[in-house]
């Protein structure tokens, strides 16, 4: 056996090994800290993919997420302050001091380095094309609660096609502009198209499918 086909058991290996959700205990949270440069990292790249939207996450929306995702309360409840602890990205209102805000564009990263990922670039590279309606099937429960606990504007906010498959393919996918739109209606319930062909992608089916795919990977 080669090195390169050890590496690949090896990495294959850790993939299957990850935590699900329900395992993942409080000192998780330490993992956080000890690789927050790669989430930042990683949020700040997001930030670009999305095209510079920066979606604010309350910590009831937070809890809401994770506890859906399966983590235990305990869990669920501390991650908001975690990762606003990290400082990638700060709010000023007037009146207020300036704060620290955990975004959407750092939510899949975390639920994945809960679970034990250290390679967030590669988390989805077994979903492409081929694999990513099965992913959604084998899913189909979880994607529609979380789908059910997205906000409102989420629903009829939409996102190109080009930016919706670049998000899932920030972590390592392959997955086609086609495809995604072919989905979004299929699973989502809903896609658009203007005229002069722009087509769109509700958030919250982009949203619904990074989390479902961060959490059962």
């Amino acid at each position: 056996m080669t090195i390169q086909e050890t590496t690949q058991m090896a990495s294959e290996f850790r993939a299957r090994t990850y935590q699900a959700p329900q395992q993942v205990q409080l000192t998780s949270l330490d993992n956080l800290r000890t690789r927050a440069s790669s989430l930042k990292r990683l949020a700040m790249e997001l930030t670009d993919t999305w095209g510079g939207a920066m979606f604010i996450m309350s910590p009831g929306l937070v809890e809401s997420i994770f506890s859906t995702l399966g983590f235990q309360k305990t869990v669920a409840t501390a991650v908001f302050e975690s990762v606003r602890s990290l400082a990638y990205v700060q709010q000023r209102r007037s009146g207020i001091p300036p704060q620290s805000q955990f975004t959407w564009h750092g939510a899949d990263g975390t639920v994945l380095t809960l679970r034990g990922c250290e390679d967030l670039r590669r988390a989805f590279v077994k979903v492409d094309d081929s694999t990513i309606e099965q992913v959604l099937t084998s899913n189909l429960e979880l994607f529609g609660k979380l789908m059910d606990v997205m906000p409102d504007y989420a629903r009829d906010l939409m996102f190109s096609t080009e930016v919706s498959c670049n998000v899932v393919n920030t972590f390592g996918a392959c997955v086609s502009q086609d495809r995604i739109y072919d989905l979004a209606l299929r699973f989502g319930g809903q896609h658009t198209l203007d005229l002069e062909g722009r087509r769109g992608v509700p958030t919250q089916f982009v949203r619904s499918l990074t989390l479902t795919i961060a959490a059962t990977i």
